[in-house]
């Protein structure tokens, strides 16, 4: 009995050791939220934390500020965006000084533990759209996954190549 408790506590603690934002952050955050529910009302969830990931649209500098456009998207176990292709919406991120904007650019994934500061509406197109507003605690820019490029064997893109070629009534559909 007790091999399996350590097993588990072993197996937790690696799942958690491995996450991107701090413990004392995730802590800190309120998993009773939702981005919808706080994309409905901002204003009324202000002081809150939340921790929200996505792909980044847009990077922009102010003054004193970065300021990232994030789509927003699920997170798995590891706290990383998942489900790329399906979005509830999008948010901002403002993190106190600069971030590079060549670094931070669109198509890379973040995942955010910030404080709802409430909203800013912005230009999307040619209609205005309201964006939650987060102050970044902490943020995590995840590395480029992988390009996922098959490798088949010679075999594959015509398993009767042989056979066909010397057949004795094979013909080319072109005449060659």
């Amino acid at each position: 009995m007790k091999g399996w408790f350590l097993l588990i506590s072993l197996a937790a603690g690696l799942i958690i050791s491995c996450a991107p934002i701090s413990k004392e952050i995730v802590h800190q955050v309120d998993k009773t939220l939702t981005f919808r529910d706080i994309q409905k009302d901002p204003d009324s969830y202000t002081g809150k934390t939340v921790l929200w990931g996505g792909v980044i649209v847009e990077t922009s500098n102010r003054q004193q500020e970065t300021l990232i456009k994030v789509r927003q998207t699920e997170l798995d176990y590891q706290q990383r965006p998942t489900n790329l292709d399906r979005s509830l919406g999008r948010f901002l991120i403002r993190q106190a000084g600069f971030l590079d904007p060549a670094i931070y650019k669109e198509g890379r994934e973040i995942t955010v533990a910030g404080e709802v500061t409430g909203k800013e509406v912005l230009p999307l197109g040619i209609s205005q759209y309201i964006y939650p507003v987060l102050w970044a605690k902490e943020i995590h820019l995840w590395e480029r996954r992988p390009e996922y490029r098959p490798i088949y064997p010679p075999w594959y893109y015509d398993p009767y190549y042989f056979w066909w070629h010397h057949h004795p009534y094979w013909r080319h559909p072109y005449g060659w």
